[in-house]
């Protein structure tokens, strides 16, 4: 059993649904640092993968990083059942900056915009923050059921009851969907796609992070290759947890005349784990991707 088997089942929607992010989320966090303590296995792996990076990974530091693996599997349950609570922090909680500069670019001058996505920070609550500003996606993920129709009654109650824009779920595993032609025609129709770079998925390719080599990239640059800068508008989201209940949202923009934009991903996201290493919640899946085990 993993912690994401552990946490994310009925028992935890219907609390999830139930209590207020006040309430719900000390619980959750709760269950989950119980479960490292009762796996202790669990826990050696996820410091070995913290010590190969050359990040803090004993004591204090990597109880901190177990805690916000805990608060993403919150953050996870909370996008599947939340409706009205996702809407407002979205618009009350999540400091948005001048970071959407890019998004507004690119629908004023009619570009598309690519969204590399990756397994840091509040990545579960950014479908609410692009929907509450008013920015229709597409969004290309696993969607296994019973997750596949809870966001959709979640995003679709979005729109019907708080006005938001629309999120479109392009689902990997559905056989009957070509993933990679929708991206390419939405992309060529100037439309908003998302999609993470940094699963070791079989796309993947040796890429450089903290000055060690791992397996990224999921072949986001397969798909960007056949586009250049004066169509497409590419950027990194990064939803940075501030405190319990607020959220910075920081957006870098790539280039794809820079040569390699799966490095450019990648060097964005090591600005992050640099400053915020507990928040990196895929080290507990970094074993995947790592080439010396």
């Amino acid at each position: 059993m993993s912690i994401g088997t552990f946490l994310l089942n009925k028992e935890n929607l219907d609390l999830v649904g139930r209590l207020s992010w006040q309430r719900g989320r000390p619980q959750i966090v709760e269950q989950g640092m119980r479960y490292y303590d009762q796996h202790p296995d669990d826990v050696a792996e996820v410091s070995d993968s913290l010590a190969f990076m050359g990040l803090p990974h004993t004591g204090a530091a990597l109880d901190e990083v177990l805690r916000h693996i805990a608060i993403h599997y919150y953050e996870k349950l909370f996008g599947l059942v939340k409706r009205y609570e996702t809407v407002w922090i979205a618009r009350n909680r999540v400091d948005v900056g001048e970071s959407l500069a890019p998004f507004h670019e690119a629908r004023e001058q009619g570009k598309a915009l690519f969204i590399a996505e990756c397994h840091f920070g509040g990545t579960y609550l950014f479908p609410g923050v692009l929907m509450a500003n008013s920015i229709e996606t597409a969004m290309v993920g696993r969607y296994p059921e019973p997750v596949l129709s809870m966001f959709r009654a979640t995003a679709r109650e979005l729109v019907e009851r708080y006005g938001t824009a629309p999120i479109h779920l392009l689902n990997v595993d559905d056989p009957g969907t070509d993933v990679p032609f929708e991206m390419m025609t939405r992309l060529m129709r100037g439309g908003v796609v998302s999609n993470v770079f940094d699963e070791p998925n079989q796309f993947a390719r040796p890429v450089t992070l903290l000055g060690r080599t791992i397996r990224g990239g999921a072949g986001m640059d397969l798909v960007l290759r056949s586009f250049s800068d004066d169509k497409v508008v590419v950027v990194t989201p990064f939803l940075v947890r501030t405190s319990d209940e607020t959220f910075r949202l920081e957006v870098d923009r790539h280039l794809l005349s820079c040569g390699d934009i799966v490095a450019s991903f990648f060097a964005s996201l090591e600005v992050r784990v640099r400053a915020h290493y507990a928040q990196w919640y895929f080290i507990h899946e970094l074993h995947e991707a790592r080439l010396d085990v």
